[in-house]
């Protein structure tokens, strides 16, 4: 799915107009940290990117697949303000990516934009013709919506280190029918994890004979082993099978 909307997910904000501006950064204002203190990015001299989002959870595991993290998010409703100031954010706090999520809460329909725009013209005697048909220019600045709201939501990104393993994996919840191991919720490319065969949604039970019961036992286990293959059993579809990984 993520691969047909590839070209729309890299369409650069800085080509987009907009005809407001804030006196506070709203974006930092409502910035909210989802990662532990600290957390930043791993580059010297970072250069964040701001690109327009799609759909907020197939892109987050888009960006999980692609070696990325969550950092923090940002939520606000309020005027249309320009992607500039969540590229400052950005910078501010050390962010690799940005991804923006907005839409027109309060849009009128082009055909009440354009009567608006008509007694707009009418006042400012914008009239080519005083006869039966009465021709007015209407202009794109006519169109603008001064009164529009938007709902605005960013979530901000940084680029890690290869990883040992390169998966990213969550506790399975109590009501599951099958509770044992973790569930992989996203394999980072090309790492060893993927290179084995593990895929997202499978279940890691054991690593080296040793039963994993929550992620912290998952990541115990890599940090002991790192440099060396660790046998990894898991399960997919019911099915249980064990691969051989090289850290």
């Amino acid at each position: 799915m993520f691969k047909s909307m590839a070209s729309y997910f890299f369409i650069s904000l800085f080509a987009v107009s907009f005809s407001a501006t804030a006196a506070e950064n709203p974006f930092e204002k409502n910035y909210e940290s989802q990662s532990p203190k600290g957390f930043r990015s791993f580059s010297d001299n970072p250069q964040p990117k701001v690109m327009r989002g799609w759909e907020k959870e197939t892109d987050n595991i888009k960006m999980l697949e692609d070696g990325y993290d969550l950092m923090g998010i940002s939520g606000f409703v309020g005027p249309n303000v320009p992607p500039s100031l969540a590229l400052d954010h950005a910078q501010k706090i050390n962010a690799d990516f940005v991804l923006i999520y907005d839409r027109q809460v309060n849009e009128n329909t082009r055909a009440t934009q354009i009567q608006k725009a008509r007694e707009k013209a009418r006042a400012a005697n914008r009239i080519k013709n005083k006869g039966e048909i009465t021709e007015i220019t209407i202009t794109e600045e006519d169109l603008v919506d001064d009164n529009a709201k938007y709902d605005f939501f960013l979530t901000y990104w940084v680029k890690l280190p290869k990883p040992s393993f390169g998966t990213h994996f969550i506790k399975l919840k109590s009501d599951e029918q099958d509770t044992r191991g973790v569930r992989v919720i996203a394999v980072i490319k090309e790492s060893a994890a993927a290179t084995a065969g593990i895929k997202k949604n499978d279940n890691i039970l054991s690593i080296n004979n040793v039963e994993v019961n929550s992620p912290d036992d998952l990541i115990n286990i890599i940090r002991e082993n790192k440099g060396k293959s660790i046998d990894v059993v898991y399960e997919r579809g019911g099915e249980s099978s064990k691969v051989s990984v090289a850290l």
